[in-house]
């Protein structure tokens, strides 16, 4: 069983301004945001998309401006990173195309086999009862549906920092590096444990790892 790292699952709307600044201004977070934005794009191009723990959305901008068939939707615990979602839809011209609501990944506010696609960015190590999220995002997925989990990896390779230190200098890979680990999900060998055992019946399930982060693979 893997610990959850914090125990705070919504973002205070006090400091949800402060997480987006930071998401919006860091290189590493612009480029990692773009990356899964092409990553899901490549997967899909039309149908229903669902982003659990959305945040203030920028991933959901991305994929909105790069795949105008999809109809997406994002949801959050906390009112405050909602609000600046849908604020920052507003601002780029995506009102109607993406759709923000407070809600919780136990209770998702959706019938059943509604989403071909489900992700989540940087939200698991929050979730409070991984195993009901998973059931639900289980029960919203069409037949062959896909969920993409994004986490920060706990064992980041030698070569990876070194490289994130050449792209983006040492101040800012250190940084990183400090926030990775304390939001780190888990080791690769863990997350392949993690997701063999859950009891939700995915057909399909893997872990991938790129640049410090894991990307975990279910196929209903």
């Amino acid at each position: 069983m893997i610990e959850r790292t914090l125990k705070m699952e919504a973002i205070p709307s006090f400091v949800a301004w402060f997480y987006a600044l930071v998401a919006r201004k860091s290189p590493f977070m612009r480029d990692m945001h773009q990356r899964i934005a092409d990553e899901v794009c490549a997967k899909i191009s039309s149908g229903r998309i669902l982003d659990i723990g959305t945040g203030p959305g920028y991933v959901l901008f991305k994929i909105a401006k790069k795949a105008p068939g999809l109809e997406i939707h994002g949801i959050d615990l906390s009112k405050g990173m909602v609000d600046l979602a849908r604020k920052g839809a507003r601002r780029s011209g995506l009102i109607g195309r993406v759709r923000f609501e407070v809600a919780n990944a136990g209770a998702l506010p959706f019938p059943d086999g509604h989403f071909d696609l489900v992700m989540s960015t940087f939200s698991l190590h929050h979730w409070s009862e991984p195993e009901k999220y998973f059931q639900e995002i289980y029960r919203v997925l069409k037949d062959n549906g896909q969920l993409y989990i994004y986490e920060f990896q706990k064992d980041i390779p030698e070569d990876v920092k070194e490289g994130i230190r050449k792209k983006y200098g040492w101040l800012l890979a250190h940084v990183f590096i400090m926030i990775a680990r304390i939001h780190a999900f888990a080791t690769k060998d863990e997350a392949e444990s993690f997701v063999r055992g859950l009891q939700a019946g995915f057909s399909k399930r893997g872990v991938r790892e790129e640049s410090g982060v894991l990307r975990l693979e279910l196929v209903k």
